[in-house]
């Protein structure tokens, strides 16, 4: 009874460890899809001249994770809500989202200065703007990377480590 209760808790740990680890893998992986997505938004808003709800729908293309789920319900609101602004839109797919997303706070506050300036502005301004969020971005994925390659071994053994010393001391 005692050997299958120490299993059950270092397995715990583990479990734990490396859904942590995967948090930190996951962040790099959804910024790089999400500076894919809002190139080609740029692309839809400056050349195509399509509505902002469409091309945001577009940008998310086939995008099956996380990330594309956000843009077509950012989509969604804008298209469903026509008095939504940009920014409320995605605030409200954020919080919809916010589980899924393995964002942290600078994605989110640059997403919304995006979203306040999305529409507000010519063509023009938007597209230098949509390049300033884009390098910024590009600057917390780089930030993101480092902490993915420092983390991710330290939360598994960590994870593991910690579930074999909780199991010797309830033993």
């Amino acid at each position: 009874m005692k050997l299958l209760g120490s299993a059950m808790v270092v397995a715990a740990g583990t479990g734990l460890g490396f859904s942590l680890a995967q948090r930190y893998s996951e962040r790099p992986r959804q910024l790089g899809q999400l500076i894919g997505c809002l190139t080609a938004l740029g692309s839809y808003v400056n050349y195509a001249a399509l509505p902002l709800a469409e091309a945001l729908a577009r940008a998310a293309g086939g995008l099956d994770s996380p990330v594309g789920d956000f843009l077509r319900r950012t989509a969604g609101n804008l298209a469903d809500r026509g008095w939504l602004s940009p920014r409320e839109a995605l605030e409200e797919a954020m919080d919809a989202n916010g589980r899924t997303l393995a964002w942290e706070r600078p994605e989110r506050e640059t997403l919304l200065l995006l979203g306040a300036n999305l529409g507000a502005t010519g063509r023009e301004e938007q597209q230098k703007y949509l390049a300033l969020v884009l390098e910024e971005l590009r600057r917390i994925e780089r930030e993101a990377l480092m902490l993915r390659d420092q983390n991710v071994k330290l939360y598994r053994y960590l994870g593991v480590c910690g579930g074999l010393a909780a199991a010797i001391l309830l033993v």
